[in-house]
């Protein structure tokens, strides 16, 4: 087995657990961009998508990593980046 074998059975069981402590993640980044579409409304030329969501979680680990180093910033992170990868091609997808 190699690192990057076990890095990514230790993601996708955080990915598990937060599913189960939190339910599906497209869902609650849908309804976390009606929220910030709420709040910023005055603000916004456009919409924020779920994938977008995902990209200002990041930029949150992100910064959260200058601070102090904690392995969960970076597992966050790299989970983070999956799920907006996966967000962004079904926006993109279903545009085209």
């Amino acid at each position: 087995m190699t690192t990057i074998d076990l890095t990514d059975k230790i993601l996708k069981k955080i990915m598990e657990d937060r599913h189960n402590d939190y339910g599906d993640y497209k869902e609650n980044f849908r309804l976390i961009s009606v929220i910030f579409n709420v709040i910023l409304h005055d603000k916004l030329k456009d919409d924020i998508e779920p994938y977008e969501v995902a990209q200002l979680m990041m930029g949150l680990k992100l910064y959260r990593t200058t601070r102090k180093f904690k392995k969960d910033s970076y597992d966050d992170l790299e989970i983070y980046s999956k799920m907006a990868k996966e967000l962004h091609k079904l926006s993109v997808d279903k545009k085209e």
